[in-house]
């Protein structure tokens, strides 16, 4: 059994639980699985880069901008680089700003 079926048989119901339980109660939540494997999909699609993704709202319809970034950043894939960025506050008042990249 590949992470597909695995996914589909195993993972996808419990999903839609959690989907439907979030959707009601009007919480927001983010979820995504890398079911990447070697080989064709049934319809031929090339399933080296599948991932089930589930990014819903809050109550209000407001999506969290956190979860948000997250989504775009699984749509991306890895290609993208991701930086940090540190402010750091001296005891005279000063900032100092350090940036990872």
């Amino acid at each position: 059994m590949n992470k597909e079926q695995v996914y589909d048989t195993q993972i996808s119901p419990h999903i839609q639980q959690i989907i439907e339980i979030c959707r009601g109660n009007g919480i927001a939540m983010f979820a995504s699985f890398n079911i990447a494997h070697d080989g064709e999909g049934p319809d031929g699609q090339d399933c080296s880069s599948l991932t089930c993704t589930s990014h819903l709202p809050d109550g209000n319809e407001v999506f969290d901008e956190r979860y948000s970034k997250c989504a775009a950043a699984v749509k991306r894939r890895a290609s993208q680089s991701v930086a940090m960025h540190i402010t750091s506050q001296n005891p005279d008042g000063t900032k100092t700003l350090t940036a990872i990249i």
